[in-house]
């Protein structure tokens, strides 16, 4: 399960590197203004393109976007939801004096492992955060490590925790490219969708205390509390905020078959009737609804190309058709005709024989430039190679060289010599044999 699980996280992180591509900047531009010490990150989950940047690979406090690794670790380490799990009392001592968002779990306290990711996760609880760690890593040192190296294995380079829940430490920082790499791969883990879009869930009664219900700190997603604020389309995933971090948000946006990932990451710190993180995630989406399209550019099974192929009495020309749909965010009104498709032939000869589905090269796709996504072009049907004409190349390719002409040269001018030399010795037989035949008549 583990081997899996670290295969998945490769493939991520070799897919993200492959179809993150940004379009030409100028189509780019949001029609508001954001701050330049914001860092965001604004992404396609549909098509990996990223529609617009902002101190994407920039070192920043993640506050308790933290919790997001937090959970990927405790849900791919846990055996059972269900476990229960008995807050320690050290754990508390980091909180002493400072105001922090709670759950208000007791030292002591029974919960299971889904209670307390659903506490970290909707209420933000930073105990709860600790509580878990404590649990799966031995410590919080130990899990900081746990979560630190699968950071490593999704391939972020601007990643560091040494705690899991996200209060200002120093060497404690993530960048918002790859909070939007931990937050695409955290979507896949099995859970963590369901936690994070949530809006209440009920605690039962515990050894200390009554039932009790916890409520996401994500206004945007509750219907009931969140107001004006409120938005059907935001599914998830998690606030953040500490004044080094200033306002954070990671979250998913659905709408009309598009689905989009935005980080804001550093957003200005005001008081909390304006978050200011929410207030550019609203305008984010909508500029990105309002100005992108999903079009189709290539449909799977389509003609892409066709090359030439060689020894085959069956045909010699090759069709090449797409390996699955194209299908990207583009400007909406963009002349799609405008898109450049350029092939890429895996060798630069097509040698038969060829099956059905071969992988021959691929088509990129281009728009002003930059590279907007690409697919495989496949082998349109078999084609069956001829053995005649194999050897023919051989023997043409053998020939073909400067060296090979040379000794052919040779040869011949051997052969010619040596003919000559046949036909001279055959003279002098035959005058040999004249000769005798005169001395016997004289005789």
């Amino acid at each position: 399960m583990k081997k899996s699980r670290k295969f998945l996280a490769v493939l991520l992180t070799v897919c993200i590197c492959i179809t993150a591509v940004i379009l030409p900047a100028s189509a780019y531009e949001p029609d508001f203004e954001v701050p330049a010490d914001e860092g965001v990150f604004l992404m396609s989950l549909d098509t990996g393109q990223v529609l617009y940047e902002q101190n994407a690979d920039k070192q920043m406090a993640p506050a308790s976007m933290t919790k997001v690794m937090s959970t990927i670790v405790a849900l791919e380490n846990c055996q059972d939801l269900g476990e229960m799990v008995t807050a320690p009392s050290y754990i508390y001592d980091e909180f002493v004096g400072i105001n922090v968002s709670t759950a208000g779990i007791s030292p002591g306290e029974q919960l299971s492992v889904k209670d307390l990711l659903y506490c970290m996760m909707l209420q933000s609880a930073n105990e709860a955060a600790s509580i878990i760690a404590d649990h799966f890593g031995g410590s919080i040192e130990g899990f900081a490590e746990m979560m630190n190296k699968k950071a490593a294995e999704l391939g972020c380079t601007n990643t560091h925790f040494v705690n899991p829940h996200g209060l200002d430490a120093d060497g404690h920082y993530t960048s918002p490219r790859d909070m939007a790499t931990i937050a695409q791969y955290a979507l896949g883990v099995n859970g963590f969708r369901d936690i994070c879009t949530s809006t209440r869930y009920t605690l039962p009664q515990t050894n200390i205390r009554e039932e009790q219900v916890v409520v996401t700190t994500i206004l945007m997603q509750d219907e009931y509390r969140g107001g004006d604020l409120y938005n059907p389309y935001i599914k998830g995933i998690k606030t953040g905020t500490t004044d080094n971090a200033g306002r954070c948000f990671v979250s998913t946006y659905q709408r009309d078959g598009e689905n989009l990932l935005l980080v804001v990451m550093n957003a200005p710190n005001t008081d909390d009737d304006d978050n200011q993180a929410f207030t550019q995630t609203q305008q984010f989406y909508d500029w990105a609804h309002n100005n992108f399209d999903l079009e189709t550019l290539v449909e799977k099974g389509s003609v892409l190309h066709e090359v030439k192929i060689k020894q085959s009495f069956d045909t010699d020309v090759l069709i090449l058709t797409a390996a699955s749909d194209v299908t990207l965010l583009l400007p909406s009104g963009a002349d799609k005709t405008a898109v450049q498709y350029v092939a890429t032939l895996d060798d630069e000869e097509i040698v038969a024989p060829v099956k059905k589905g071969d992988k021959i090269g691929k088509m990129t796709l281009k728009l002003g430039g930059e590279t907007i996504g690409e697919v495989d072009m496949l082998a349109e049907k078999d084609v069956k190679g001829s053995t005649i004409l194999k050897i023919a190349d051989a023997i043409h390719g053998a020939l073909s060289s400067t060296a090979a002409k040379i000794i052919l040269v040779l040869v011949i001018l051997f052969i010619l010599v040596y003919i000559l030399f046949v036909i001279r010795s055959i003279n002098l037989q035959k005058k040999k044999g004249k000769i005798k035949r005169h001395k016997k008549y004289k005789l």
